[in-house]
């Protein structure tokens, strides 16, 4: 029998307000036990009206709840960025649920950022998308 650790079926979240997005970085694992916490973020980032940028470059595991969640912000927020969801076995969950074209990702928080109305810090935007190439 295979024993995990506690850290392991945690989710971490780190919200940051941009000048033009609020984002979440979500690290760890989401399910059941962390529901709540995953519920306030989102939110907690509407309330910001902002449109929201989710980065689940470090997520490990997601489950139906982020999934229902993010498809909650994709209808009710004005605009919705994921980053590098592609990275990580929730990717596996959007492309089965049909959902993956809803959204729109990006590699980075920087080309993120650049998607939505604003500018993000001059020029950032521009010479992150210079270097992805």
């Amino acid at each position: 029998m295979q024993e995990r650790r506690l850290d392991d079926l945690l989710v971490r979240i780190t919200e940051c307000t941009r000048p033009n997005a609020c984002v979440l970085a979500l690290l760890g694992s989401t399910g059941a036990w962390n529901t709540p916490a995953l519920e306030h973020a989102f939110h907690a980032a509407a309330a910001t009206e902002r449109p929201l940028v989710v980065d689940l470059t470090d997520l490990d595991f997601g489950d139906e709840v982020l999934l229902g969640l993010l498809i909650q912000a994709h209808g009710s927020l004005r605009s919705l960025v994921l980053i590098n969801p592609a990275t990580s076995s929730f990717a596996r969950r959007l492309h089965r649920t049909g959902v993956e074209e809803l959204f729109n990702t990006q590699k980075t928080l920087p080309l993120a950022l650049a998607q939505l109305p604003g500018d993000p810090i001059p020029g950032e935007a521009m010479a992150s998308a210079r270097q992805a190439h």
